[in-house]
């Protein structure tokens, strides 16, 4: 269907913009507000298609010039064709993982947005006949400043939202107070699931492998439904150890962007859930041979979502479209931007998105909220 469309790549367009963020004192945000990448696509009937890359929470500064670097291989072919990833991937040293192909996500993501509202179509509806309307979901919460108290406050409302999931952040504050922020949140959720990601993609110094399998051994008490990151992202091998142990299921993924990277989880056998992001990982397509490779090994997948309304709507799409995945998560630290952005608003009831038929991604980002949510020098992540 999508690939009869006859329009033009015109212009590709990348920028950052700079939201209130929680309560404008959350950990890693210098200046209280957040910062978002985005990606949009044009054609030459002026419709545009929107995109986010996850890098611009850390490096929102790169946005702009890496995609005018990278337009040469998109404007002038038609909207509908196969884009030229594999061509870009070939760039020498550079091409295959990292910011680069974080930006391509971004690009992917904007192009399948424009296909959808020129078919007026949702993107899941595009991709696949065998898609469902409805989708898990948990609330990604908890994080790693909160205290015992504030867990708990934070797990009543999300219950009181119709979640039945919750996940909080580890690793920052001394391990016997994490220890009762964890209690605390396992006994505000009673039988309901509980995850804890220990953030060692940021947190410095990480956990090597012993620190994390001595973790595990005290979060076990807890009933996890997983434990996520518990090394840093680089040191497979550690994360394929902790795995190994069979204390509780591991999970990882939001940090790796190339097909290395996720060949060596899978050679490693490192994880028992694979996560991904379609706006870092390679994009919508990827994410979803992601899911199909992870559930031929026997694996749970679950997407990781952590930035705007784009990223949200994306990330639904690709779990829409692969049934075969576990559930999606939902960052309920408050974006303000984010709550500008819905064309329909999501529907989530008892721990289930519901799809609607808005086209695309069901988002949008016209040039006054871009105006509003100007982006603020040096309000990338830092801690």
């Amino acid at each position: 269907m999508y690939k009869n469309i006859d329009e033009k790549i015109t212009k590709i367009q990348g920028f950052a913009l700079s939201s209130p963020y929680g309560d404008g004192k959350s950990l890693g945000q210098p200046l209280g507000v957040k910062s978002v990448g985005f990606i949009k696509v044009y054609s030459n009937s002026n419709k545009y298609g929107l995109g986010e890359t996850y890098s611009g929470v850390y490096a929102p500064e790169l946005i702009q010039p890496i995609a005018l670097f990278l337009e040469k291989y998109f404007v002038g072919r038609l909207v509908g064709d196969d884009l030229p990833f594999e061509e870009i991937k070939n760039i020498p040293f550079i091409g295959g993982g990292g910011i680069i192909q974080s930006i391509i996500s971004a690009i992917e993501i904007a192009v399948w947005d424009l296909r959808g509202k020129i078919l007026d179509k949702p993107i899941a509806h595009l991709i696949s006949d065998n898609g469902r309307g409805s989708t898990p979901v948990y609330a990604s919460s908890g994080t790693a400043a909160f205290s015992p108290e504030e867990i708990r406050s934070d797990v009543n409302d999300i219950l009181s939202l119709g979640y039945f999931a919750y996940k909080m952040r580890v690793g920052y504050q001394d391990w016997n107070i994490d220890i009762k922020r964890v209690e605390a949140a396992r006994e505000a959720l009673s039988g309901n699931d509980l995850m804890v990601d220990a953030i060692m993609g940021t947190i410095r110094p990480a956990w090597d492998a012993e620190k994390a399998i001595s973790a595990a051994k005290d979060l076990l008490q807890f009933d996890l439904r997983w434990l996520e990151e518990p090394t840093h992202p680089d040191k497979i091998k550690d994360l394929a150890r902790v795995k190994s142990c069979n204390i509780m299921p591991i999970a990882a993924g939001e940090a790796y962007t190339s097909e290395r990277d996720f060949d060596s989880i899978f050679h490693f056998e490192a994880v028992d859930i694979l996560q991904f992001d379609a706006t870092h990982s390679g994009g919508i397509n990827f994410c979803i041979d992601l899911a199909k490779q992870a559930d031929k090994r026997g694996l749970v997948s679950a997407l990781h979502v952590w930035g705007s309304a784009a990223a949200i709507a994306a990330n639904a799409q690709v779990a829409l479209a692969q049934p075969t995945i576990d559930i999606l998560e939902i960052p309920m630290v408050k974006l303000e931007l984010t709550d500008r952005m819905w064309v329909e608003k999501p529907i989530i009831k008892e721990g289930v998105w519901h799809a609607t038929n808005a086209p695309g991604l069901g988002v949008v980002l016209d040039e006054d909220l871009m105006n509003e949510y100007g982006f603020k020098a040096n309000s990338g992540y830092r801690i």
